[in-house]
Protein backbone atom coordinates (compact mmCIF):
# COMPACT_ATOMS: atom_id res chain seq x y z
CA UNK A 1 0.00 0.00 0.00
CA UNK A 2 2.94 2.54 1.30
CA UNK A 3 4.80 1.51 -2.42
CA UNK A 4 1.59 2.23 -4.42
CA UNK A 5 1.20 5.52 -2.67
CA UNK A 6 4.81 6.56 -3.12
CA UNK A 7 4.71 5.40 -6.21
CA UNK A 8 1.31 7.81 -7.28
CA UNK A 9 3.05 10.91 -5.22
CA UNK A 10 6.47 10.48 -7.78
CA UNK A 11 4.48 10.14 -10.64
CA UNK A 12 2.43 13.16 -10.00
CA UNK A 13 5.74 15.21 -8.88
CA UNK A 14 7.77 14.21 -12.00
CA UNK A 15 4.40 14.73 -14.12
CA UNK A 16 4.75 18.83 -13.40
CA UNK A 17 6.54 20.88 -15.26
CA UNK A 18 9.52 23.12 -12.97
CA UNK A 19 7.27 26.20 -13.47
CA UNK A 20 4.52 24.46 -11.84
CA UNK A 21 5.94 23.13 -9.08
CA UNK A 22 7.99 26.39 -8.29
CA UNK A 23 4.74 28.46 -8.37
CA UNK A 24 2.88 25.73 -6.45
CA UNK A 25 5.67 26.26 -4.05
CA UNK A 26 6.00 30.53 -4.28
CA UNK A 27 1.94 30.36 -3.62
CA UNK A 28 2.30 28.08 -0.69
CA UNK A 29 5.69 28.83 1.74
CA UNK A 30 6.13 32.42 0.17
CA UNK A 31 2.24 33.98 -0.31
CA UNK A 32 0.25 31.46 1.87
CA UNK A 33 2.75 31.21 4.63
CA UNK A 34 5.31 34.13 4.30
CA UNK A 35 7.93 31.96 5.20
CA UNK A 36 10.09 32.12 2.25
CA UNK A 37 11.24 34.97 -0.11
CA UNK A 38 9.32 34.35 -3.33
CA UNK A 39 12.42 35.72 -5.55
CA UNK A 40 15.64 37.50 -5.86
CA UNK A 41 19.32 36.47 -5.02
CA UNK A 42 21.98 36.98 -2.48
CA UNK A 43 21.07 35.23 1.16
CA UNK A 44 20.90 31.87 1.61
CA UNK A 45 16.72 32.16 1.84
CA UNK A 46 16.96 32.97 -1.38
CA UNK A 47 18.25 29.36 -2.26
CA UNK A 48 15.68 26.73 -0.61
CA UNK A 49 12.50 27.49 -3.14
CA UNK A 50 14.87 26.85 -6.41
CA UNK A 51 16.57 23.96 -4.91
CA UNK A 52 13.32 22.77 -3.63
CA UNK A 53 11.82 23.08 -6.91
CA UNK A 54 14.51 21.38 -8.77
CA UNK A 55 15.18 18.87 -6.25
CA UNK A 56 11.46 17.49 -5.95
CA UNK A 57 11.30 16.62 -9.87
CA UNK A 58 14.73 15.11 -9.33
CA UNK A 59 14.45 12.58 -6.13
CA UNK A 60 10.61 11.52 -7.28
CA UNK A 61 12.46 9.55 -10.25
CA UNK A 62 15.21 8.79 -8.48
CA UNK A 63 14.03 6.76 -5.68
CA UNK A 64 12.16 4.60 -8.06
CA UNK A 65 15.10 3.75 -10.00
CA UNK A 66 16.72 3.25 -6.75
CA UNK A 67 13.36 1.11 -5.11
CA UNK A 68 13.02 -1.02 -8.52
CA UNK A 69 17.10 -1.75 -9.02
CA UNK A 70 16.55 -3.44 -5.44
CA UNK A 71 14.01 -5.45 -5.80
CA UNK A 72 15.87 -6.64 -8.47
CA UNK A 73 19.09 -7.32 -6.62
CA UNK A 74 16.99 -8.60 -3.92
CA UNK A 75 15.46 -11.06 -6.16
CA UNK A 76 18.56 -11.89 -8.02
CA UNK A 77 20.00 -15.52 -7.85
CA UNK A 78 23.54 -14.32 -6.29
CA UNK A 79 21.74 -12.50 -3.50
CA UNK A 80 19.47 -15.48 -2.46
CA UNK A 81 22.91 -17.45 -2.26
CA UNK A 82 24.00 -15.26 -0.10
CA UNK A 83 21.41 -16.25 2.32
CA UNK A 84 22.22 -19.72 1.93
CA UNK A 85 25.87 -19.41 2.95
CA UNK A 86 24.41 -17.62 5.99
CA UNK A 87 25.45 -14.08 5.12
CA UNK A 88 23.67 -10.85 7.56
CA UNK A 89 21.59 -8.70 5.36
CA UNK A 90 24.37 -5.69 5.72
CA UNK A 91 27.07 -8.59 4.31
CA UNK A 92 24.85 -9.43 1.38
CA UNK A 93 23.72 -5.88 0.30
CA UNK A 94 27.75 -4.81 0.43
CA UNK A 95 29.06 -7.80 -1.07
CA UNK A 96 26.72 -8.49 -3.39
CA UNK A 97 23.84 -5.53 -3.78
CA UNK A 98 25.72 -2.31 -3.47
CA UNK A 99 27.76 -2.87 -6.95
CA UNK A 100 24.96 -4.44 -8.61
CA UNK A 101 22.27 -1.19 -7.70
CA UNK A 102 24.66 1.42 -7.99
CA UNK A 103 25.03 0.88 -12.13
CA UNK A 104 21.26 2.00 -12.49
CA UNK A 105 21.20 4.10 -10.25
CA UNK A 106 24.51 5.76 -11.33
CA UNK A 107 23.38 5.76 -15.10
CA UNK A 108 20.15 7.63 -14.69
CA UNK A 109 21.62 10.19 -12.67
CA UNK A 110 23.78 10.80 -15.57
CA UNK A 111 20.30 11.27 -17.69
CA UNK A 112 19.07 13.30 -14.70
CA UNK A 113 21.25 15.79 -15.68
CA UNK A 114 19.63 16.79 -19.11
CA UNK A 115 16.51 17.58 -16.55
CA UNK A 116 18.31 19.55 -14.56
CA UNK A 117 19.50 21.84 -17.20
CA UNK A 118 16.59 22.05 -18.83
CA UNK A 119 14.98 23.08 -15.21
CA UNK A 120 17.72 25.49 -14.72
CA UNK A 121 16.58 27.73 -17.26
CA UNK A 122 13.03 28.01 -16.01
CA UNK A 123 13.64 28.09 -12.43
CA UNK A 124 16.34 31.20 -12.85
CA UNK A 125 14.25 33.04 -14.52
CA UNK A 126 10.87 31.84 -12.07
CA UNK A 127 13.25 32.95 -9.05
CA UNK A 128 14.97 36.07 -10.87
CA UNK A 129 18.52 34.00 -10.43
CA UNK A 130 21.44 35.47 -12.45
CA UNK A 131 23.25 32.27 -14.39
CA UNK A 132 23.45 30.98 -17.34
CA UNK A 133 19.86 29.60 -18.20
CA UNK A 134 18.44 33.41 -17.35
CA UNK A 135 21.28 34.63 -19.70
CA UNK A 136 19.79 32.45 -22.52
CA UNK A 137 16.60 33.54 -22.10
CA UNK A 138 17.35 36.77 -21.93
CA UNK A 139 19.26 36.25 -25.37
CA UNK A 140 16.47 34.63 -26.87
CA UNK A 141 14.28 37.53 -26.30
CA UNK A 142 17.01 39.79 -27.57
CA UNK A 143 17.74 37.74 -30.80
CA UNK A 144 21.65 37.63 -29.62
CA UNK A 145 22.41 34.62 -31.64
CA UNK A 146 26.45 34.26 -30.86
CA UNK A 147 25.21 34.77 -26.78
CA UNK A 148 22.84 31.47 -27.75
CA UNK A 149 25.20 29.58 -29.46
CA UNK A 150 27.63 30.16 -27.20
CA UNK A 151 25.26 28.79 -24.26
CA UNK A 152 23.90 25.73 -26.30
CA UNK A 153 27.99 25.04 -26.74
CA UNK A 154 28.80 25.18 -23.23
CA UNK A 155 25.67 23.43 -21.93
CA UNK A 156 26.41 20.80 -24.82
CA UNK A 157 29.81 20.11 -24.00
CA UNK A 158 29.07 19.78 -20.06
CA UNK A 159 26.49 16.98 -21.36
CA UNK A 160 28.90 15.21 -23.45
CA UNK A 161 31.63 15.42 -20.60
CA UNK A 162 29.14 14.09 -17.90
CA UNK A 163 27.99 11.35 -20.17
CA UNK A 164 31.95 10.81 -20.86
CA UNK A 165 32.39 10.44 -16.85
CA UNK A 166 28.85 8.25 -16.03
CA UNK A 167 30.63 5.64 -19.02
CA UNK A 168 33.35 5.24 -17.17
CA UNK A 169 31.85 5.27 -13.79
CA UNK A 170 29.56 3.04 -14.58
CA UNK A 171 32.19 0.60 -16.17
CA UNK A 172 34.30 1.13 -12.95
CA UNK A 173 31.40 0.15 -10.99
CA UNK A 174 29.57 -2.87 -12.97
CA UNK A 175 31.00 -6.22 -11.19
CA UNK A 176 30.17 -8.05 -14.04
CA UNK A 177 33.59 -6.49 -15.51
CA UNK A 178 36.50 -8.94 -15.65
CA UNK A 179 39.55 -7.54 -14.30
CA UNK A 180 42.51 -6.69 -16.80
Amino acid sequence: MLDRGLLLVSTGIRALPHFVVGLLLIILFAAHLGLLPAAGHGRQEHMILPALTLALGLASVSSRVARDAMVGVAGSAYYSFGRTKGLSEAQMFRRHGLRNVSVPIVTYLGIQFVYLVEGVVVVETLFAWPGIGHALVHAIFARDVPMIQGTALVMGLMFVTLNALIDLACYWLDPRRQPA
